[in-house]
């Protein structure tokens, strides 16, 4: 079929109405029925996604506005359900045609309403359905994007950082369907756009829609668009399905309105402070419960005074949700951890880049850090973790941090690098505390002696990793962290240079230390206080490892470890606030920041609301149940932070196998499980100031452990745990 089909379809349908239109349909359907695309493929809502994929950011549309987005996907949506037979359309009205599901989650839903509306014996124009469809814009969106990641079309790594798969990206061509290979969106639409070649009626389709809907404006530059400005006026015209969309969306766009007129912003409200300490104080009591007292008391905005530092915080889910949505435009996070790096002569980490850099970093990191390495490799997860938790004490006191940190320093050198930091660890938790108060506000700590030791043994430990992996070479089946990261600076040595490969060898044993390892103390802390949940966790675990070597499969078994984990990261955040400058002036809740302002977010303060989690201080994994789900509430529940910086570890499986590793040779060791009482009357020891020991209240026999909880239930887990309710940063690496 050539152009003059093309036009001869169209005069068709301009004389004959909606029976031309009907005519010109089919034979769209014979055209795709007969293999040109196959029929088994790709709906138009996928293949608006590719369309609009960033592949350098990683994220899709990230100029296009949402309303946009929207209409595109309930556009897409009618297009298939005209497609498939199921209504017909013009601008006047849009009639059912046949009700009979399609089984497909992207256009029943839509075909329901339509069937139940035409029922009652009403019908409506395609603009009314559009403005209805675009409704369930977000979960239309959901649900293609598992389609196609399902169908290995895209890959969604490091919490929502979108590429194609390496197959389609290098031959542009999705996986074989019906014997046919199909050429990958872009490449289809760009071709036809720039070149004379004769187009598919569904990719006319395809540019009315994306015309209509603003998308060429998101992905061509303006030279571009000057140059298929008439190629698309004319490409948009020939398929009546994609035009009648296209007129019914340009009719549906608001009417420019006049611009504002200026107004005097609101005032931030302020906290009251003591003098010179501000706020200090009260935040190194508790970063969260302060940040959560305000939020009640002022709003979700306020100001806020630490010794040196002034900031605008943002909190509550309408942070978290702020920090989601805008946060790649809005912020930028050199200033806040510039001297973290300055004290290591590294010009910056991942935890400091923004844009391209950023994406191009994480997806690298994403393939090596500890979700995915854990989870194919977690049976060597278990025997580290067995060897480890064999050289523990038993019946004698011991502080659980430190053993926990020595724990999880040993998986992560093994996992991540191949080489064990035996000897290392609590130099580099020395290390990453002083590195925290540096960025913070005390930039001269690190000129103290035990911070500078610390320092140079982090540094010594760096070069004997690079030395070994330089020797060994990459893992073969699996590259690992480090393979990884010497690749990505062999490609790349402006994005990784040299001097800054220290601190980035060092990051998954420190990061380790102060997130994964505070979480196993709280975790073990809770479930050892309530010993029916330690029965039913240490059940569940005993059935884990009697299955034989530990699996992927065997870890999504693991229910109640999973719901207690979450629980704990509730009461005890990995990152409960970020610091961020503002790059571009925003309003946020009716009050206007501008650029260059210190700003601090504190996402975890969902975690406290009553309206979010009833009785919040109370420990109760069933608010993690399908029943229940409390933690779906958007912007609700963000233990690792928000945004694209979001911890690249959250969701690892490494505390829950090294939770129940603990709970079962715990069980093996005694007969029975004890009430275990907290002794508050005991001196705090020297590596747990913060801490008490535990004692069996039944038999009276010496501590099993020691934990050091550091904050109250509801604050912060930290190896340092008063620096981290003062030093808020995002745990990415």
């Amino acid at each position: 079929m050539g152009y003059r089909d093309l036009i001869a379809l169209d005069d068709v349908s301009q004389r004959h109405g909606p029976r031309g239109f009907d005519a010109r349909r089919r034979v769209a359907l014979v055209r795709h029925s007969a293999g040109t695309i196959p029929a088994t493929m790709l709906r138009f809502a996928e293949e608006i996604l590719v369309l609009v994929l960033d592949e350098a950011r990683g994220e899709l549309a990230p100029a296009l506005p949402e309303r946009s987005f929207d209409l595109a996907l309930a556009g897409a949506v009618l297009m298939d359900l005209a497609l498939e037979d199921r209504i017909d359309t013009d601008l006047e009205r849009l009639m059912l045609v046949d009700s009979t599901p399609l089984g497909d989650d992207l256009l029943d839903p839509t075909l329901g309403e339509i069937a139940d509306i035409a029922g009652a014996g009403q019908t409506h124009d395609t603009s009314y359905w559009l403005e209805r469809t675009a409704r369930r814009g977000r979960r239309i969106r959901r649900a293609a994007l598992a389609r196609l990641t399902e169908r290995g079309v895209l890959r969604s790594e490091a919490h929502g950082v979108l590429s194609l798969t390496p197959s389609v990206s290098r031959s542009r061509r999705y996986p074989v369907s019906d014997g046919q290979p199909v050429e990958e969106t872009r490449l289809r639409i760009m071709r036809i756009l720039f070149s004379d070649d004769v187009p598919d009626p569904r990719d006319v389709a395809i540019i009315a829609l994306a015309n209509a809907c603003g998308v060429f404006r998101t992905i061509l530059s303006s030279e571009e668009r000057a140059q298929v400005r008439d190629r698309i006026d004319l490409l948009k015209n020939l398929d009546l399905i994609g035009r009648t969309m296209s007129l019914a969306i340009e009719g549906l766009k608001a009417p420019e309105e006049p611009a504002p007129k200026p107004r005097r912003p609101k005032e931030i409200p302020v906290v009251p402070g003591l003098p010179l300490l501000g706020n200090g104080l009260a935040m190194r009591r508790g970063l969260v419960a302060f940040l959560a007292r305000q939020y009640r008391e002022l709003g979700p905005i306020f100001r806020i005074r630490a010794p040196g530092r002034r900031f605008v915080c943002i909190a509550g889910p309408e942070a978290a949700n702020f920090l989601t949505s805008h946060g790649k435009t809005v912020f930028r996070s050199l200033e806040p951890m510039a001297e973290f790096h300055n004290q290591m002569d590294s010009s910056r980490s991942i935890l400091t880049m923004d844009g391209i850099d950023h994406v191009t970093t994480r997806k690298a990191q994403a393939r090596g850090y500890a979700v995915r390495v854990m989870r194919d490799r977690a049976q060597e997860v278990v025997d580290i973790t067995r060897d480890e938790i064999g050289n523990w004490p038993v019946g004698e006191p011991f502080e659980a941090l430190p053993a926990f940190q020595d724990l999880i320093a040993e998986q992560m050198g093994h996992m991540m690098a191949g080489y064990s930091p035996e000897g290392y660890t609590r130099d580099l938790s020395t290390l990453l505390g002083g590195l925290l108060l540096s960025a913070a506000m005390v930039p001269h700590i690190m000129k103290l002696p035990r911070f500078r030791r610390a320092r140079e043994r982090g540094r010594e430990l760096a070069r004997d990793v690079l030395a070994y992996k330089r020797k060994a070479g990459p893992r073969r089946t699996m590259p690992d962290f480090i393979d990884l990261m010497l690749e990505l600076r062999e490609a790349d040595p402006q994005l990784l240079p040299e001097t800054n490969l220290p601190l980035t060898v060092l990051a998954p044993y420190m990061v380790g230390l102060d997130t994964t390892a505070s979480t196993c103390a709280f975790m073990i802390y809770n479930i050892v206080k309530r010993p029916q949940i330690m029965e039913s966790m240490t059940a569940e675990a005993d059935d884990l490892f009697a299955r034989g070597p530990v699996s992927a499969e065997g870890l999504q078994r693991l229910d109640v470890a999973r719901r207690v984990a979450m629980e704990t990261l509730r009461l005890h955040p990995v990152s409960p606030a970020v610091l961020r400058t503002t790059a571009n002036s925003f309003e946020f809740a009716g009050h206007r920041v501008r650029a260059g302002t210190q700003v601090m977010i504190g996402t975890a303060v969902g975690h406290t609301l009553e309206e979010y989690f009833p009785d919040p201080e109370r420990f109760d994994i069933d608010r993690y149940t399908a029943a229940r789900g409390e933690h779906r509430q958007r912007g609700a529940y963000a233990p690792f932070g928000a945004g694209n910086h979001r911890c690249l570890g959250s969701g690892s499986p490494v505390v829950r196998i090294t939770v129940g590793n603990r709970l079962t040779t715990y069980r093996a060791a005694r007969s029975a499980f004890p009430t275990v009482g907290l002794d508050t009357t005991g001196p705090c020891r020297e590596s747990g100031k913060n801490g008490r020991e535990w004692r069996d209240s039944q038999s009276g026999q010496k501590p099993i452990t020691g934990i050091s909880p550091g904050t109250p239930e509801g604050d912060l887990p930290s190896a340092c745990p008063t620096m981290r309710a003062s030093v808020p940063v995002s745990s990415e690496a």
